[in-house]
């Protein structure tokens, strides 16, 4: 069967590869794990969570918060997935649905992706606020704005207070912040504090305003 697909039409090298891939290893869906070509099933979208609530208040530095979900269903299994257990495939649909999230938010100039510690970078191979901008005009995306400094303990480990005391001075700016108006790019806004610390070294750099974008928002 899978020898008579490939003799339909001549395939280029590329898409042989990736036909023989398939066979042998079907795509599934990232999160129920049933056969199917998008890594988001059409069962499991329709388990997302619904959400109106989505542009927050300013806290501190950060002028705006905007979340696409709550954080729980299916939506924070995909950035677990996504971030915890290399799920790649995953950040292609979460990178197109915050890309067109961005017509509702307050005007920016420029995409910063909130960095991680490139010893986390190395050991996890990515970072997913990263792969998270994929599908946001490059022109507008700064790779080197923002860098993390000083590694801390993953913050999922801490109280709300302990975050905050650990974040503080973990983040530095480029000069090129000065007078751009900075729409920082996440997975999850918990507590708010690697938003908020973000946020202060961009305005220390000369940031206009600073507003952050998560996939989720939770506790």
């Amino acid at each position: 069967m899978f020898q008579g697909a490939l003799r339909d039409r001549p395939l280029s090298p590329p898409e042989w590869l990736e036909a023989a891939l398939d066979w042998v290893y079907p795509r599934r869906c990232c999160l129920c794990e049933s056969l199917g070509v998008e890594p988001i099933c059409e069962r499991c979208r329709l388990e997302f969570p619904v959400w109106q609530d989505r542009l927050g208040a300013p806290h501190g530095p950060l002028d705006w918060s905007y979340g696409l979900y709550p954080y729980w269903g299916r939506a924070s299994q995909a950035v677990r997935r996504l971030k915890y257990q290399r799920e790649t495939a995953l950040a292609r649909p979460l990178a197109a649905e915050l890309a067109a999230a961005r017509a509702a938010l307050p005007y920016h100039d420029m995409v910063v992706p909130v960095p991680i510690h490139q010893s986390r970078h190395r050991e996890r191979g990515f970072n997913q606020a990263e792969l998270l901008t994929e599908g946001m005009p490059d022109k507008l995306v700064s790779w080197d704005c923002l860098v993390r400094i000083r590694k801390t303990r993953p913050q999922v480990e801490l109280s709300a207070a302990e975050r905050l005391s650990s974040l503080r001075d973990a983040f530095r700016a480029d000069p090129q912040a000065l007078n751009r108006h900075v729409l920082l790019v996440d997975d999850v806004l918990t507590t708010g504090g690697t938003a908020v610390a973000c946020a202060s070294a961009l305005k220390i750099a000369g940031a206009a305003s600073v507003g952050v974008l998560t996939y989720c928002v939770g506790n």
